[in-house]
């Protein structure tokens, strides 16, 4: 997937940075690095006890007044399509180690620092974009 993003960075106009660490510790990362941060399907692969943790790294590596996004995966109200995620989530959990009850949204406004702006669903309400800023 970084190959894929570095082609696509290419083209932009402005400056991108790739980095590949332990999201629960980033020690390659100063502090107060990046004007964003952008994280697809990484909050519902991790374990509800390194979620705080990770989000706080996350936190701690984004300058001040910078935004973070995430998109993650959550159980649907829709009964109809909860029954086809409950019928999946073993293979998903076996498969992608993801869980569609990690509570991102909550782990979030727990986060010191961290204020969500606004969320958001993407394709029904199973894929939830979370948008916010570091104060």
């Amino acid at each position: 997937m970084l190959q894929r993003a570095r082609r696509r960075a290419q083209g932009a106009t402005c400056p991108v940075l790739f980095v590949q660490d332990d999201v629960c510790t980033m020690t390659s990362i100063p502090a107060e690095t990046f004007d964003w941060a952008v994280a697809c399907f990484l909050c519902c692969v991790l374990p509800a006890e390194v979620q705080d943790q990770a989000l706080a790294r996350i936190r701690r590596v984004l300058k001040p007044r910078s935004g973070f996004c995430l998109l993650e995966m959550v159980y649907s109200k829709d009964r109809s399509l909860r029954r086809r995620q409950d019928f999946f989530a073993p293979f998903v959990e076996k498969v992608y180690g993801a869980r569609f009850d990690r509570n991102t949204l909550d782990h979030v406004k727990r986060t010191p620092g961290l204020t969500v702006t606004g969320t958001r669903f993407i394709k029904r309400d199973t894929y939830l974009l979370i948008e916010g800023r570091r104060g």
